[in-house]
C-alpha cells in the first residue's frame, strides 16, 4: 500500500505568510512541516530568517512571495526586493506581475517586468488568479510568461473561489503538461488535493 502522508510531501507547499501569527503558532507551523517532511514552503520576505532559524538544519526549498497580493510595487523596488529574498536564502521567487499593463494594452511592459525578475536566477513563479482577469488578460499574461521562458506558474492567490476541474483542464491545455502547475486557493480536504493531482496539477499550496 503506498504510504500516502509521504508520498505527498514534496507536491503540498506549506504557506506561512499570515502577517498576524503568533509566535508560538509560527513555530508550530515549523514543527509541523517537519513531522510530514513538507518539502516546499512559500513565505513572506520577513518570515525568510525567521523560518531558516526555526528550521534549523531542515532541508526545505523555500520561495518568497513578492508583490502579494496587489501587484503594488513598481518594478524598480521589486527588484531591491528579489535581491533581498536572494541574499536571505530564498531558492525561489513566487511573483505577482502589474496586470493592469495588459489591460492598457502594453504588452511589452508587462513582459519587460517579468524579465527583470527573472534577472536574478532563482526560478520564478507566475501568480494568476483566473477568477480575477479577464479573459483576453488572462490567457495574454501566460502566452508571455511561456515566451519569456517561465515554466512556473501558480493559478489562484486564496483570494477568490477555489479553482474548479473544469478551468484545471483549460489552464493545463494553454500551459501544456511539461510546465510546473501550482494551485492555491481553498485548498483544505485531502479529497481536493488528490483530485487536482489527477487532473493533472503538480503541486498545491495551502495553509491548513
Amino acid at each position: 500500500m503506498p504510504n500516502i502522508e509521504y508520498e505527498l510531501n514534496a507536491r503540498i507547499h506549506a504557506i506561512i505568510i499570515n502577517p498576524y501569527l503568533t509566535w508560538d503558532d509560527f513555530c508550530i507551523n515549523c514543527d509541523l512541516i517537519k513531522k510530514y517532511k513538507i518539502k516546499n514552503i512559500s513565505t513572506s520576505l520577513n518570515y525568510l530568517d525567521y523560518l531558516k532559524n526555526c528550521l534549523s538544519n531542515y532541508s526545505a526549498n523555500i520561495t518568497a512571495l513578492i508583490s502579494y497580493p496587489l501587484a503594488d510595487l513598481p518594478v524598480s523596488f521589486v527588484e531591491e526586493l528579489v535581491l533581498f529574498a536572494k541574499d536571505k536564502g530564498a531558492n525561489g521567487i513566487e511573483y505577482i506581475p502589474n496586470f493592469i499593463n495588459l489591460y492598457k494594452g502594453n504588452l511589452e511592459t508587462f513582459a519587460a517586468e517579468i524579465e527583470r525578475v527573472n534577472l536574478s536566477g532563482l526560478p520564478v513563479t507566475v501568480v494568476i488568479n483566473k477568477s480575477k482577469l479577464q479573459e483576453e488578460v488572462f490567457y495574454n499574461a501566460i502566452e508571455i510568461s511561456l515566451e519569456l521562458g517561465i515554466k512556473n506558474f501558480q493559478f489562484g492567490d486564496g483570494f477568490g473561489p477555489p479553482i474548479s476541474l473544469n478551468e484545471v483542464a483549460e489552464i493545463l491545455k494553454i500551459t501544456g503538461f511539461q510546465n510546473h502547475i501550482k494551485v492555491v486557493g481553498g485548498i483544505k480536504k485531502l479529497t481536493q488535493v488528490i483530485d487536482l493531482f489527477d487532473n493533472g496539477i503538480s503541486c498545491v499550496g495551502t495553509s491548513n
